[in-house]
């Protein structure tokens, strides 16, 4: 065990030190330090009293590495509604080192499912609810430096009745029928350590902070030229005003340095907290697109007495967008959408939704290369895996809050923008979204303007419409989708989505392939899973179909789309002859 470990720390040091951009050799004296904090926690499935003290005896807890639901074994052995449900507790080990003494620490999570009770050393430091989004803590008060050890201890509920700890609502998007419930810590969790004069995270929940916020405006896609503007909500935390410069470096993705912005002298009081900007014009740019995720590195740099004391760094793309006259406009031409609903959850069989980061590149080209360029993640946010493969592989994506299938009101609706507004801080600057979607159906005006006025407060210059399906009668939303039907929006730009709702299992492949469905199959009697009533005389074959009759039957509800050209307004052939413009065309696989 010992010489494995040694085997493997020697790889991870030469890997480090083999795939550092050439830019971060500039920077020896950068305070800030982002550790992977996925190996070596322990796990126990149950409930187990005290088990969030710091001298708990775990040491028969099975050792796991993150992300790591509990329950991933489940996928796609059992039916969503069957994954199993309960409290399970995880705690690591870890120690920092006396030279990190005075520095902050924080811990980020990218998620967990569902609600959470966060220990260090014994105390606890906070809670979180939510069962979707990113969140971070400040443990720097809680934690001891000098090679002494520390504990952290999580207890997690992943019950599908799960009912927020202060309100006693249930959430929403916590629905059998949607939102596959892999429990625990199924997502990647880091330890950041930073000097007192720092960026802040992009975690808005408990720790309340934006993080740097990078965009582009005045682009000329012809000219390959842009404004790129850089964003850093920076905190002061010692006891005396301190002096930075802030400078931007934009590195290509061959480790070229390709602009350098100079910001301005600012000084921050004690606790004080200020957004420092720069700007510059960028040429020879790589736009971002479709089947070509073009990305850069952007290094932001907190500059005292010449020295880098906080140094982030950004991947983005840069793009232009435009969402007028019923039409998406990417890089100043208008694209087709077409692509898939996926579940958000995005799993494999036997391994569920805590795939390595290859795996999502897989499984996200493979929706580029079979000629889509749209995801529409389904009822929640998607986690920040996919969203960075999605800009990696060129892969449009809309991203959702959390939702089931209709508007709410009273908590839960706020809990919706709460989740809103937490994925739109942690994704803002990922260039493949292009859509954020306030509601899985239409949401009331009075909703819909609300959600326009968080994308305004926190991302008002990345290019993206705000809107929801079943929206296309809005005066407020940006985009609209239809359902089952064709050809009703001539405003909003739009796309259809579910046009074809039949199902094909993988395992049967054609006529020759037993087709076998649990509801039934041709004109025979359906038992709804949703309302568990019988039905009769419904025809089921929709539901059985195989590879073969998929392809057909997709081709056919095409040629309609294809004919009517959706999204003119045309109420005949001879309007579409004349109106003729792009549809948006979203296929459903579920």
């Amino acid at each position: 065990m010992r010489h494995t470990k040694l085997l493997i720390a020697a790889f991870l040091a030469v890997y480090l030190l083999t795939s550092l951009p050439l830019l971060a050799l500039d920077f020896k004296e950068n305070r800030r330090a982002r550790y992977n904090f996925n190996s070596e926690w322990l796990l126990y499935i149950g409930d187990l009293p005290g088990a969030g003290q710091a001298r708990f005896d775990d040491k028969s807890w099975e050792m796991v590495t993150l992300p790591r639901a509990y329950n991933e074994d489940e996928a796609f052995r059992v039916a969503i509604d069957d994954h199993t449900g309960g409290i399970v507790w995880y705690r690591k080990y870890f120690r920092l080192p006396g030279k990190d003494s005075g520095k902050k620490v924080f811990l980020e999570f990218e998620g967990i499912r569902f609600g959470g009770e966060f220990y260090v050393n014994g105390q606890k430091i906070g809670i979180h609810e939510n069962g979707v989004m990113a969140f971070g803590f400040d443990i720097t008060d809680y934690v001891n430096f000098g090679g002494k050890e520390n504990v952290i201890a999580i207890r997690i509920g992943n019950s599908w009745d799960y009912k927020e700890s202060t309100t006693d609502s249930r959430y929403q998007w916590n629905d059998k029928n949607f939102n596959a419930n892999y429990g625990g810590i199924p997502k990647n969790v880091y330890l950041h350590v930073t000097d007192k004069l720092y960026q802040t995270l992009p975690l808005y929940t408990n720790l309340q902070t934006t993080g740097t916020y990078i965009y582009a405006r005045q682009i000329h896609i012809s000219e390959a030229s842009a404004t790129i503007h850089a964003e850093s909500e920076v905190r002061n935390e010692y006891r005396t005003e301190k002096e930075f410069c802030f400078e931007v470096q934009i590195e290509d993705m061959e480790g070229n340095i390709v602009k350098k912005i100079d910001g301005p002298l600012t000084r921050l009081q004690p606790g004080e907290t200020e957004i420092v900007k720069a700007q510059g014009k960028m040429e020879n740019i790589h736009f971002w697109s479709w089947g070509y995720g073009y990305l850069y590195n952007v290094y932001t740099t907190l500059y005292v007495n010449n020295k880098p004391v906080d140094v982030v760094k950004t991947r983005t793309g840069f793009r232009k967008t435009a969402f007028r006259d019923g039409l998406v406009y990417l890089n100043d031409r208008v694209i087709q959408l077409k692509g898939y609903a996926q579940r958000t959850s995005n799993e494999w069989p036997a391994v569920g939704m805590s795939v390595p980061a290859w795996l999502s590149d897989y499984s996200n080209r493979l929706m580029v290369e079979s000629n889509g360029n749209l995801v529409r993640w389904m009822h929640v946010a998607p986690w920040k895996q996919d969203v960075e493969s999605c800009d990696r592989v060129g892969l449009i994506q809309a991203m959702p809050a959390g939702d089931a299938e209709r508007d709410a009101k009273g908590r839960q609706w706020e809990q919706r923008v709460e989740l809103m507004r937490d994925a739109i801080i942690y994704n803002r600057n990922n260039p493949s979204i292009l859509f954020y979607e306030s509601g899985n159906q239409g949401v009331s005006e009075e909703h819909m303007a609300e959600m326009k006025a968080l994308r305004d407060k926190y991302d008002p210059y990345g290019g993206r419409a705000a809107g929801s399906r079943e929206m296309l009668d809005s005066y407020i939303a940006e985009y609209g989708g239809e359902m089952l039907y064709i050809n009703k929006s001539a405003r909003h730009p739009m796309w259809a989505m579910e046009y074809c709702r039949d199902e094909a299992l993988r395992k049967y492949w054609d006529e020759y392939s037993y087709p076998y469905h649990k509801d039934g199959e041709g004109n025979a009697a359906y038992k709804s899973t949703v309302t568990n009533t019988t039905h009769t005389q419904v025809d089921a074959s929709p539901y059985n179909r195989n590879q073969d009759s998929f392809a057909v039957e997709t081709v056919i509800r095409w040629n309609d789309y294809f004919r009517l050209r959706p999204g003119t307004g045309a109420e005949s052939v001879r309007e579409v002859l004349i109106l003729s413009s792009p549809i948006a065309i979203l296929i459903s696989a579920e």
